[in-house]
């Protein structure tokens, strides 16, 4: 399986929190409500930064980042080029992300413990 990591920064007209009050209650219904067999995806994980902090260790700025986990790259390109992602979800990224700024990080997991 590939794990995708794309992390995320809002619009610069939004606060964090209304990103991500957009992001989990507008946005992730439409995600999950789309028709089954449109979504090659496996698994799908939101992560939310916290308030916390390490003295001495800095961390990246972004709003939030989104794991999506499929059975290869060719399912990637599939949903990202299919047309509820391309007419539907897209669209509706534009109302709270700048997806300008959106980063991507393909991996494979190597579990050690």
């Amino acid at each position: 399986m590939i794990k995708l990591s794309v992390f995320l920064t809002r619009r610069a007209d939004l606060t964090h929190e209304e990103f991500v009050d957009y992001w989990t209650q507008q946005h992730t219904p439409m995600v999950a409500g789309l028709p089954g067999g449109e979504v090659p995806v496996r698994r799908y994980v939101q992560l939310l930064p916290t308030d916390d902090s390490i003295p001495g260790i800095d961390t990246l700025a972004y709003d939030g980042v989104a794991e999506l986990w499929v059975d290869d790259i060719a399912d990637a390109a599939h949903w990202f080029s299919s047309e509820p992602y391309t007419t539907t979800i897209a669209a509706d990224e534009e109302k709270f992300l700048d997806r300008s700024r959106t980063r991507f990080l393909y991996t494979t997991e190597h579990p050690i413990f």
